[in-house]
């Protein structure tokens, strides 16, 4: 039974309710948009933790990619790829393609974590948070822009 097919039935609460936990299928009309709001949190997470690098000075950040055997050299690189990347995933442009690549950098930040143990809240911050991150944008990657990105115009995702 489908969640309009139980609206437009004279259907008990059971049978609604069933509807919408029981229906394991793809809502092919909402689902885009869900993945706007995912693509949006995002390229928004991007922008912003690249941002905290500037705030904190980058010279932090290149101390903290030597003290984990990264060269420093990378800190105005991570930078200019982090703001780039969240704004195209932001927009929806080439979505895919960047969430992908960033997925890189995801992975590093797990790795570099992993010592430190799961709990995020751990001193120096544990693998839980950018763990859920990369799966987050794992998704993404898989499953597409969603609406309103720049490659699908501002109806269904095409990707």
């Amino acid at each position: 039974m489908s969640i309009d097919h139980a609206r437009d039935s004279s259907a008990n609460t059971s049978s609604v309710l069933a509807a919408i936990f029981g229906n394991a299928t793809v809502d092919r009309v909402y689902a885009p948009y869900g993945l706007c709001v995912l693509r949006v949190a995002i390229g928004f997470d991007w922008i912003v933790h690249a941002f905290l690098k500037t705030s904190r000075g980058m010279e932090t950040h290149a101390a903290l990619l030597a003290k984990n055997g990264i060269t420093p050299l990378l800190a105005w690189p991570t930078f200019s790829v982090e703001v780039i990347g969240g704004v195209a995933i932001l927009l929806g442009w080439y979505t895919r393609q960047w969430a992908a690549f960033l997925l890189v950098f995801l992975a590093v930040v797990v790795w570099i974590k992993w010592p430190v143990g799961w709990g995020y809240s751990n001193t120096g911050g544990g693998w839980e948070y950018p763990l859920f991150w990369l799966v987050a944008q794992a998704a993404l990657v898989l499953a597409g822009s969603g609406a309103f990105s720049l490659q699908s115009g501002l109806g269904q995702a095409k990707d």
